[in-house]
């Protein structure tokens, strides 16, 4: 009996110890074993607004512990996340990748606890009284463990060979031959086994509640048939249906329906689609506002680090040929993101917004990643597409239409 009150007496007196969370905000603890005690490790928590996320706190791992605390919410965020980094001095980067957290649904006042293996924590244990994470919990344990851990290995492999390649000085041609089959074949295998996930997912949304985490799998599920998973577009029909008024109202759900229906693509030589946009006034705007002029339009987001490299050499294409170059950047996130970003990034020349994001007047241009460089000449004619950035190449699109 004395042992029992002892006990008790000690819980409560580590509960009334305990951080609560604040009022307007949320705290984040966790747990992460499997890692070398050795290894310096320091965890990340990332704020995810759309397919962007931005590290908003960090604190290293102690004992396998880790916390955050947060005093407000931010607005514009759809969830959380958490990421493992080792540091190592002799690293090129100073830093390697060691595993990736799951989805952290929050709201104001909550404590969350998160509990697994850091090199696969992405299936970490979350304990949380949002209805949200409990339904994402729910949805995660019926996919394959199996499936979702061997992704997760290959993943980790890939991001360790592209690391360890950049430490190398030199290479010879045989290394770099094998380094460069082995990333192929390993990128072959996430892709097989994100097609087996990406299955089980469709059919779990014929039937499944659909919270948060589930409608951000729609979205996902949608962009990949509008990219050529054709087969996926009738489950994602489906699922889209089952959705509630305001789910379909929500970005993801709007992104969802864009991506569902088709565009028609063009190519150089072709007029360009002129799609409306919308500039920082809220006005809306067209690239036929500028005929009479060549115009280089930048697509581009705000978790796009080859877009944010580009920025220097946009600004001094617009600053340099202004009398006959308009250069126009259409960012793709939602109206908040892309007002942070554009003042963080410094865009002083045109700055528009695409309403309908990624899956807007970008698809028509068949291009399938970010940054995509469109060139237009004075009378409308589509002269290059370019996706992807390095230094000097918008220079050499723009002089070699001219």
């Amino acid at each position: 009996m004395r042992k029992t009150f002892i006990a008790l007496a000690a819980g409560l007196l580590l509960a009334a110890c305990a951080e609560k969370a604040p009022e307007r905000g949320a705290l984040i603890s966790g747990e992460a074993t499997g890692f070398n005690p050795q290894d310096s490790i320091v965890v990340l928590l990332l704020k995810w607004s759309g397919p962007n996320g931005k590290v908003v706190q960090m604190d290293t791992l102690r004992g396998g512990q880790f916390s955050f605390r947060l005093d407000s919410l931010a607005d514009d965020a759809d969830n959380y996340t958490v990421m493992f980094h080792s540091f190592n001095r002799d690293h090129i980067y100073g830093f390697r990748t060691v595993g990736y957290g799951p989805e952290i649904y929050l709201e104001p006042g909550v404590a969350v606890r998160l509990r697994g293996d850091g090199r696969y924590y992405e299936n970490a244990r979350i304990d949380s009284p949002v209805k949200d994470q409990k339904l994402r919990q729910r949805f995660v344990e019926k996919l394959s463990l199996a499936d979702m851990m061997a992704r997760q290995e290959v993943s980790a492999h890939r991001q360790q060979l592209l690391e360890t390649a950049a430490d190398q000085a030199t290479w010879s041609q045989e290394k770099e031959d094998t380094l460069q089959a082995q990333k192929k074949r390993d990128l072959e295998t996430i892709n097989a086994l994100k097609d087996k996930l990406s299955r089980q997912q469709l059919k779990l949304l014929e039937t499944e509640e659909i919270g948060a985490y589930a409608l951000r799998c729609i979205w996902g599920l949608a962009l990949e048939a509008s990219q050529g998973k054709k087969d996926y577009r009738e489950g994602v029909v489906r699922a889209y249906e089952r959705l509630t008024d305001e789910q379909k109202a929500s970005w993801f759900g709007m992104m969802t329906q864009n991506y569902l229906n088709p565009v028609k693509t063009v190519s150089c030589g072709s007029p360009e689609p002129d799609y409306a946009y919308v500039d920082k006034n809220g006005n809306t705007v067209r690239i036929s506002d500028f005929r009479g002029k060549w115009v280089l339009l930048d697509f581009w987001n705000r978790g796009c680090h080859n877009c944010h490299a580009a920025i220097p050499e946009l600004g001094a294409l617009s600053r340099e040929l202004q009398e006959k170059l308009v250069v126009v950047s259409v960012n793709l996130d939602r109206a908040s993101v892309w007002r942070k970003a554009s003042e963080e990034f410094g865009i002083t020349w045109t700055d528009w917004n695409d309403p309908k994001g990624a899956s807007g007047g970008v698809r028509a241009y068949g291009t399938a990643g970010l940054p995509t460089f469109v060139l237009v000449s004075p009378d409308g004619v589509i002269k290059s597409i370019q996706a992807g950035y390095r230094t000097g190449s918008l220079r050499e699109m723009v002089q070699s239409a001219q």
